[in-house]
């Protein structure tokens, strides 16, 4: 049969059985259960071990491999059973001559690298039909192979939101019950389930199990809903089996939680990976995505009043929560699949990993490929090593400015060089400007995983082109050239990652190294044939002065660097500030980009966000500061007046480690603490909003909760001076007025701005 590749796991029989969960065609649920041996490798000292092996009764054989490039002969190791680090350690404790490779690596992995598949893709398995199961065919006696590539079959999908609150705080699974479950079908239904508790648990399970979906989406699901949901079932002595075959939820080693045979996506985990958002909201995180939905905002706060009071508006917003959940799923899901298939991490997983970890499991399916051992996880020291080139903008307002930027700067040097931890030697032929050295041949593990990679983007995006614009084919082929250019330009960091299995401090150093001479050197260039370089950041360079000399600029970095690189993009006016990653720009089609200004950084009340960007915009669309300046006074003149929305004032900041791990002066930490006093549930990672009121003390005393703040008790002047003025002035100073002006008078005239 040809099936899909939606889930696996691993189960106990006797023995380990990998039970593959997959769709066919016509959208019917298979499960195939396959015998499986999973071996470990031995190194070292390999006299005696033999001996030892075959009293033990275990099967394994000699052969070669690689250790960081490096040759060995090893024993490869099968063992009947699930737990193979635990039984490498009880062998090496009678053989401390020896060391283990890929015991700890999770058997469904290890499945997936030796057979050769890859999750979310098709495959051809044989197998015998040995009926169904609660609706599920069940294949046993199977051989699994890769099939051809197509687009994913049609799937069930249901989006689920969660209605709960505490009287007093946070709701707490032991105290507070779910009042309302709203579940969003991709078929246009919508259930809401409310009323006894009991019922609506009881409703919730056999409403999924009923409807069978493939796939649950939720928002926040992994860190709260599917616990929660757990812990009041089980008060009621209900059991949670949404999963298929009767499953339960369960909290894997990955942090997310897994639904037998179903995956669980939890959007939150992509929203708090986007730098962009100021706080990880579902209303931000579709607007991120530019999808136009209606969301009614309700704070947490407030939601045990209007439960009382107008219940219709809190169900009205639980179903357009749900809806939009569903639309971003939408929007996402063959990107999903693709960085699935790309990295071998199940779906429901890869939203969670670290950039660190896809990498690292892309990596790993390459391994076998090369002959390569996969190194033990240790955890080392980091080190830190420079960066990029970055050089100091030249500060003030630009007109006409071309961005020529290197096309995956970082991954072509590698390849370019032979960068890797395998061909790192005192005396290869390629010496970084680090003093780092590197073997010319033969081709290193990294340079050929990148390779790899860059190739198969090549092979998507020419696919890509011909596909006709807008179809299923086009958004897949993208999809998954996104996916490949997101490992491929993270692969250099993760040489640095001190967590990583193929950690090499001198890989990462010598490669920004490269990149600063190639920068540097591109630069000298540029000036060389008559242009002015304004700026520089990492892999792209700001040029003025580019006409008639840009194809000749490109044309000698592909000759003299064999590097790529292109118009990125012309900028008509561009305004640079003091600090290096921090410009705002406007295109010649009215597109306004900013970068490292506080209109684009959390940490901000989002009314000085909002006045500088309306700012920056007066001053990049008219090129007058005087425009600018008036737009600045605006906000000031409306904030004390007291005309601006009490959310605009909130300052969000995140919290990063246990709060007893802080000092009792940060104005967010005061007011997290006091919120945990109080019955709320802080911990790290959530965002803590807060208004700052009027008084003597110092900021921190002044800090309240932001739903605690009335209209009467807010510090205008503090908003003024600190937060518009401060944010504004950085722009305007840019262009040669002093923060000061913007609280004169727009009564004055314009005379005497300037200087």
């Amino acid at each position: 049969m040809r099936l899909w590749l939606l889930d696996l796991a691993s189960e106990q029989d006797g023995g380990p059985v990998i039970a593959l969960w997959m769709k066919a065609g016509d959208g019917s649920t298979w499960l195939a259960r396959v015998r499986y041996t999973p071996s470990f490798y031995l190194v070292g000292n390999l006299d005696g071990a033999a001996e030892l092996l075959r009293a033990e009764g275990l099967r394994f054989e000699r052969c070669s491999r690689r250790v960081r490039g490096k040759p060995v002969e090893a024993l490869r190791v099968y063992v009947d059973r699930e737990d193979l680090e635990d039984y490498a350690g009880r062998l090496l404790r009678r053989m401390p001559a020896l060391e283990a490779y890929e015991d700890d690596v999770r058997i469904t992995v290890k499945y997936l690298m030796d057979v050769g598949l890859r999750p979310c893709s098709w495959l051809e398995v044989d197998g015998l039909d040995v009926g169904a199961e609660d609706g599920v065919r069940v294949l046993e006696c199977c051989e699994v192979r890769e099939a051809d590539e197509a687009p994913p079959p049609a799937l069930k999908v249901v989006s689920m939101d969660m209605v709960v609150f505490g009287e007093k705080g946070s709701p707490r699974a032991e105290r507070d019950p779910i009042r309302l479950i709203t579940l969003c079908f991709d078929d246009g239904r919508i259930i809401q389930l409310e009323g006894d508790e009991a019922e609506i648990i009881r409703s919730f399970i056999s409403t999924v199990r009923e409807a069978d979906p493939d796939i649950i989406v939720g928002f926040g699901s992994n860190r709260f809903q599917w616990s929660y949901l757990a812990e009041r079932a089980k008060r009621i002595g209900v059991r949670m089996a949404v999963g298929r075959l009767g499953a339960e939820p369960r909290m894997s080693v990955h942090g997310h939680v897994s639904i037998r045979g179903r995956l669980n996506i939890d959007l939150e985990d992509m929203a708090r990976d986007i730098p962009e958002l100021t706080v990880e909201t579902l209303e931000e995180f579709v607007r991120y995505l530019g999808i136009d939905a209606r969301l009614d905002t309700i704070e947490e706060y407030e939601l045990g009043d209007l439960w009382r009071e107008d219940r219709r508006r809190v169900k009205n917003y639980s179903a357009q929560r749900s809806e939009a959940i569903l639309r971003a799923f939408d929007a996402i899901r063959e990107f999903i699949f693709s960085l699935s298939e790309l990295t071998g991490m199940p779906a429901d997983y890869v939203l969670t990993a670290s950039a660190g970890f896809r990498v690292e499991s892309y990596l790993m399916r390459l391994a076998p490929r090369a002959g390569e051992l996969i190194p033990r996880r240790t955890e080392i020291a980091h080190v830190s090593y420079p960066g990029g080139l970055v050089k100091e903008p030249i500060r003030g307002m630009h007109e006409d400015v071309a961005v020529l930027d290197f096309r995956s700067m970082y991954p072509s040097l590698i390849i370019k060089y032979n960068i890797s931890f395998d061909t790192l030697s005192d005396d290869g032929e390629n010496i970084a400007p680090s003093g780092h050295r590197f073997r010319a041949r033969p081709e290193g593990f990294l340079p050929m995983a990148l390779k790899t990679l860059l190739e198969e983007r090549r092979k998507i995006q020419e696919r890509l082109k011909a596909a006709p614009h807008g179809s299923v084919e086009a958004r897949i082929l993208d999809a998954r050239q996104r996916a490949i250019k997101i490992i491929a330009n993270a692969v250099y960091g993760y040489t640095g990652w001190s967590g990583a299995r193929w950690y090499s401090r001198e890989v990462a150093e010598a490669t920004t190294a490269w990149g600063r001479d190639v920068i540097a050197s591109t630069m000298r260039k540029a000036e060389e044939l008559g242009m002015k370089v304004i700026y520089s950041d990492t892999d792209s360079v700001f040029l003025k002065n580019y006409h008639g000399k840009l194809e000749k600029l490109v044309e000698w970095i592909e000759v003299e660097l064999g590097l790529e690189a292109k118009l990125e993009k012309i900028f008509k006016r561009i305004i640079f500030t003091e600090a290096k990653k921090r410009y705002a720009g406007i295109t010649a089609d009215g597109g306004i980009e900013v970068a490292g200004l506080e209109t684009v950084r959390g940490d901000w009340s989002g009314i000085a966000r909002e006045a500088q960007y309306e700012t920056v915009k007066a001053l990049l669309e008219t090129g007058d500061p005087a425009q600018a300046l008036k737009k600045a006074r605006e906000y000031v003149q409306a904030l004390r007046n007291h005309q601006v929305d009490l959310r605009k004032l909130i300052i969000w900041k995140q919290i990063t480690r246990p709060l007893s791990e802080y000092s009792a002066t940060q104005p967010h930490i005061v007011v997290a603490k006091q919120l945990m006093s109080e019955g709320w549930r802080i911990q790290p990672g959530d965002k803590v909003g807060f208004i700052v009121t009027a008084g003597s003390g110092p900021l921190y005393s002044r800090a309240k909760p932001y739903f605690k703040v009335s209209r009467d008790e807010v510090d205008w002047e503090y908003y003024v001076e600190k937060q518009v003025v401060a944010a504004c002035g950085r722009i305007l100073e840019a262009v040669g007025i002093s923060a000061e002006k913007i609280l004169e008078s727009s009564e004055r005239t314009l005379i005497d701005f300037f200087g």
